[in-house]
Formats: C-alpha cells, sequence, structure tokens
C-alpha cells in the first residue's frame, strides 16, 4: 500500500470511528461535545493577532435559481479589520476598515457600493469575530459528524442563532488535528447559502494595510445602511 494510501486509510479510520462516538451520543451530548469543540477553536484564535487564507466561496440563491463561486485572499486583523479580495471575479471586496462595512461587487454592478457600520460584518462578513466570540452565549450548537475537509479530518457543528441573526443557521468545520476553521455555511433568512472553504491558512500573517483599507470608485453610488 503506497504512503498516500496510508494516510486515507488512516483518516478513514479516524472519521468512521468518531462518527460512530457522535452516533451514539445523546442529544445533551452533542450539544456539550459541539461547545467544547468551538469553545477550543475560540481560544486558538483569541491568540492570534492577524490571519490571512486563500477561500472559494459558492453561493446558492434559490428565489434566482443561480449559484456563483468565487476565489480570492482573505485576511483579519484585531481588532476590527477584515477583508476578502476577490480575484474572480476580480475586484469584488467585502472590507471592514475599523470603522465601516464596505461591500463592493462590480461583476454584478460596478456603480454601487453598500456602506454599513462594523457591526455588518456579521454573518458571514468577520465569520471569526461573528462565530468565535462567545458561543455559548450565541448559539445553540450540536455536533454533527466527523468530516474530511480537502483530506482534512474536522469536526463538523450546527450552531443556530439564540436570536435573530440575519440567518438561520451556520455550519461549521473545524479542524481535528489543529482547532482552524476550514469551512463555514451559512444558511440565510431568504434561503441563501453561502459556503467558504479555507486553505493555505497563516495564523502569523503581516497583511498589507492596503488589505483593509477601500476608497469607492469615482462615480460610484455609495448607500448607506
Amino acid at each position: 500500500m503506497t504512503g498516500r494510501r496510508l494516510r486515507r486509510a488512516a483518516l478513514a479510520g479516524v472519521l468512521a470511528w468518531l462518527g460512530a462516538s457522535v452516533l451514539g451520543a445523546s442529544g445533551a451530548d452533542a450539544q456539550d461535545r459541539g461547545l467544547g469543540v468551538l469553545q477550543g477553536a475560540a481560544a486558538r484564535y483569541q491568540r492570534v493577532d492577524a490571519l490571512c487564507a486563500q477561500f472559494t466561496q459558492h453561493l446558492s440563491v434559490p428565489l434566482l435559481q443561480e449559484e456563483r463561486t468565487g476565489v480570492g485572499r482573505l485576511c483579519q486583523a484585531s481588532p476590527n479589520l477584515f477583508a476578502m479580495r476577490f480575484s474572480d471575479p476580480e475586484g469584488d471586496a467585502v472590507v471592514v476598515d475599523g470603522e465601516s462595512t464596505w461591500v463592493y461587487f462590480p461583476s454584478l454592478d460596478p456603480k454601487q457600493v453598500f456602506k454599513g457600520p462594523v457591526e455588518a460584518s456579521a454573518g458571514g462578513r468577520d465569520f471569526h469575530r461573528e462565530f468565535l466570540e462567545r458561543p455559548e452565549e450565541k448559539y445553540h450548537v450540536r455536533y454533527e459528524a466527523a468530516e474530511a475537509v480537502d483530506g482534512i479530518a474536522t469536526h463538523r457543528l450546527r450552531l443556530v442563532p439564540k436570536q435573530p441573526a440575519g440567518y438561520t443557521a451556520a455550519v461549521l468545520w473545524i479542524d481535528i488535528r489543529e482547532p482552524l476553521l476550514r469551512r463555514i455555511r451559512i444558511v440565510e433568512e431568504n434561503e441563501s447559502v453561502r459556503t467558504i472553504t479555507l486553505r493555505d491558512i497563516d495564523l502569523d500573517a503581516s497583511p498589507d494595510p492596503e488589505m483593509f483599507s477601500f476608497t469607492p470608485p469615482p462615480g460610484a453610488l455609495v448607500i448607506s445602511r
């Protein structure tokens, strides 16, 4: 058996064992276990001043019968800096500059920019901040299964907000070996589903300050919320 096959077999064995243990757990046990995994990830990210990663985002909009996929680079820095800059579609961006949240999708409308308060970053903007700050206060958490993401063994958790949050549920995939967010799926109130997969995660990043700076293009209409 080759080294790759051995690794795959070992991963399959770990996932099968973890999955069997979850199937045998009660609802309370699944909740406690899920919250424990989430709190472990929260503790890990609390020690991080800045991070960057490559991302792939898939958006499904049932009401419009549309599917969109984009790729790019994501960075975050304390205390309130966040950016998703797309290389495809090129120029699309979500930027939290510490004072405002900017959403600009020239692939849809190059003459329109949305501007909102920093709090508008929640629920899929700055999802590290949204899902890992005080999770026990904000969510009902359930451990669903062990599952591989791009060949990496992860815990899959379902989060349901205790208070209105603009989305009805979120699913997180957290690395078993090191508590990193590998994938986030957000089910919005209009039934749209956004799935973001992270790779090449750097928890010791030094992002360029320009990553968190946004200036509306000349002639663009800025819509404030």
